[in-house]
């Protein structure tokens, strides 16, 4: 069974159908398509396309994202007066 949503051709296939046929349903929705899973006749997921990443990051948007993300100005200092003794006491005896 075959069904429209959204401009997109949408098939039903059921999970056994899924089971024994994974490769052939992930390369139909590689190329586009979206597909509906059937328990028992009963839709329950719906394999689609996933969004595409970019695979490169130019230098400068590389920078500004590290940058916008850095952490609390207080970190360093709040790590420094926390480690401020030694360690020695965690050593087995």
């Amino acid at each position: 069974m075959s069904h429209v949503c959204y401009g997109r051709r949408m098939a039903d296939v059921a999970s056994r159908d899924l089971r024994n046929n994974t490769r052939a349903l992930l390369d139909r929705v590689e190329a586009g398509e979206s597909i509906t899973i059937t328990v028992d006749g009963r839709p329950v997921a719906t394999l689609q396309p996933a969004g595409r990443r970019p695979r490169f990051m130019s230098r400068d948007v590389f920078i500004h994202e590290v940058l916008s993300h850095r952490a609390d100005a207080g970190l360093r200092s709040d790590l420094r007066d926390l480690a401020a003794g030694d360690t020695d006491e965690l050593l087995p005896a």
